[in-house]
């Protein structure tokens, strides 16, 4: 391009030239003088006045030819000029459209260079995230773990303490109810009475299975609540081996003795304890049995509710002080009827009395009127009515149920509730005493 280029500009410099050369020679505005006569004719004679004109005619023809020519000359020089300078002004505007497009390229080349940088830098980000990740669930499935081991640790050390717990509970259980055994054996060996203690019994068909329990003596209540009383339960007691069904219930509604068919809560009915009684619904089972039978039954007084809960033991819970897993029926005792609802008696270990469900399941009506402590409670076993008061007539709850937590159904844990109230976490066991 830059050949062709300098090409033109050498043709258009000589072509100036030459018209420069040509305009020096012959101006086109400047008036063409006739051509002068050869030397001979002035020797010749004068031609006729139409000759001369015609002769000077022609020399002016030529003349405006010459200028014409010269002027199509000179026109023909300068649109070639024109030409070559729109060639010109073209390649350097083609040349400023290459530069531009070049200059472009590279500014894209350059901003595709740093979005792959940034994209290499983000992609290197998210590989040293996802690391670091990695190792934080590494770290946190380690820590995870360890805490698991610690706590199977701690779990199985726990049963082990639970374990060595119950036995030594069992060993003063089994030492105590020996005495008692002894005891019962000397008092028969001098009365010639036969030995009651442990067994079970039914005063008829469709009553409720009972057993008897030792004589002995506990001391009653919570240290934390107020002082503790001593008391001597030095009589023959029997007491209800399971919390009276809906069987038994049933029968004394059946016999006509009972005049309520509590709703069983869509739980069943048969072996689950009756629910939803009042302690007034209660009193009408015991006098409905102690007619049906000729025997004194009742309600368990509540010092006799929390000796034969304790069954010789001074623990929290018959089998040690910590409540465990699947020793009863609670909000946290780890059964399958945990919170939801009441499970069929006897479906957990009985304590050394022989008694099943005495802590958890439902809650136990018992004798006693409402008294806030045990200072001048009797310490023979009798039931506390002292103070009743017919019009605020409320009686003692024991033993905690299925919807309470394991706190509430410790040996001493105890709450009240009128007369006439029932719902569905409160049934009852019943008493024989000679």
């Amino acid at each position: 391009m830059k050949r062709i280029l300098l090409a033109a500009l050498a043709w258009l410099s000589m072509g100036a030239s030459a018209f420069a050369e040509t305009q020096s020679v012959i101006d086109p505005t400047e008036a063409i003088e006739p051509p002068k006569a050869p030397a001979a004719a002035a020797t010749r004679p004068a031609r006729p006045d139409a000759a001369a004109r015609r002769e000077r005619q022609r020399a002016k023809a030529e003349a405006r030819a010459q200028a014409a020519e010269y002027e199509s000359a000179r026109l023909r020089a300068q649109e070639q000029a024109r030409q070559a300078e729109a060639r010109k002004a073209a390649a350097a505007r083609a040349a400023a459209t290459r530069a531009a497009a070049a200059k472009a390229t590279m500014a894209r080349i350059a901003a595709e260079n740093d979005a792959a940088q940034r994209q290499a830098a983000v992609r290197e980000a998210a590989a040293r995230e996802l690391a670091a990740r990695e190792a934080a669930a590494r770290e946190a499935a380690a820590r995870e773990a360890a805490e698991r081991e610690a706590k199977q640790i701690a779990a199985r050390e726990a049963a082990a303490r639970l374990i060595a717990s119950r036995e030594a509970a069992a060993r003063e259980a089994s030492v105590k109810l020996a005495a008692a055994r002894e005891s019962s054996a000397r008092e028969t060996r001098m009365s010639k009475a036969p030995v009651r203690f442990g067994t079970t019994f039914r005063d008829c068909a469709d009553c409720p299975e009972l057993v008897w329990l030792p004589q002995g003596e506990f001391s009653m209540g919570d240290a934390s609540a107020g002082p503790r009383v001593p008391v001597n339960i030095g009589y023959m007691l029997a007491v209800g081996r399971f919390e009276v069904t809906f069987t038994e219930w049933d029968a004394c509604v059946a016999a006509g003795g009972c005049r309520r068919r509590p709703h069983d809560a869509g739980w069943g009915r048969g072996g689950q304890p009756v629910i939803n009684v009042s302690w007034a619904d209660a009193q009408q089972y015991v006098t409905w049995m102690s007619r049906r039978t000729g025997k004194r039954y009742r309600l368990l007084t509540e010092a006799e509710w929390e000796y034969a809960a304790r069954a010789g033991t001074d623990a929290r819970y018959w089998w040690g002080n910590n409540a465990g897993r699947g020793e009863a029926n609670c909000a946290d005792c780890g059964s399958k009827w945990d919170g939801r609802q009441t499970a069929p008696v006897g479906r957990f270990a009985p304590n050394p009395f022989g008694l099943y469900d005495m802590h958890g399941n439902v809650s136990e009506w018992v004798e006693d009127c409402f008294h806030e402590d045990f200072r001048e409670a009797p310490g023979d076993g009798r039931a506390w009515t002292r103070d009743c008061s017919v019009a605020t007539d409320t009686r003692i709850v024991r033993g905690g149920a299925w919807h309470a937590s394991s706190k509430s159904m410790r040996s001493t844990s105890r709450t009240a509730a009128a007369v006439d109230y029932f719902d569905n976490r409160i049934g009852f066991r019943i008493a024989r005493s000679e």
